[in-house]
């Protein structure tokens, strides 16, 4: 599973039982992710919360375009765990393959919305080079259409796949899906 031992469900604290029924009825399953967390009970809440709220709460942006920006940040990234996670959840979201796997190898070339597309770019600086981000960046994309709840929301799920993919791969994770 990873480098580090995760916490089952029979080995999990009260607390952390309660955690894991949570995801499994509301994902269908405990991610690898979230068992690697199981030693902390407060430390897995924070993240089950984190993910909750801003990858599966319908907000200023449409989920599928959260985990399209998901996949893009994961393929920038190489991260394996979660290119493998985001490629099966966009599936169940009716997204084609050969389209997910653009967005993962070469997002540039998927056919996406312009609209979409100034969403993946700004991800990708954001990812490759945060430094460089300008508020030319952010002009770009009020002008592609987006208002700031939007752009802000992008900017948080470009944040917290940069933390999930160096967590997977920090701890060695293998996909589950």
């Amino acid at each position: 599973m990873s480098w580090i031992p995760a916490v089952s469900k029979d080995q999990a604290s009260p607390e952390v039982k309660r955690i894991y029924d949570f995801l499994g009825e509301n994902w269908g399953f405990v991610p690898n992710y979230f068992l690697a967390l199981g030693r902390d009970p407060q430390l897995l809440q924070d993240q089950v919360n984190l993910f909750t709220h801003v990858m599966f709460e319908q907000r200023a942006l449409p989920k599928q375009i959260k985990e399209q920006v998901a996949l893009v940040v994961s393929g920038i990234n190489l991260s394996n765990y979660c290119l493998a996670a985001h490629l099966e959840i966009l599936g169940r979201m009716g997204i084609e393959k050969s389209v997910s796997r653009k967005l993962a190898l070469d997002y540039k070339s998927a056919p996406v919305e312009p609209k979409v597309m100034e969403l993946f770019r700004f991800a990708d600086k954001l990812t490759r080079h945060p430094a460089d981000i300008e508020k030319p960046d952010v002009d770009r994309l009020r002008e592609a259409g987006w208002d700031d709840a939007a752009i802000l929301e992008t900017v948080l799920v470009v944040s917290l796949y940069a933390c999930a993919n160096r967590f997977s791969a920090g701890i060695g994770l293998i996909a589950d899906f």
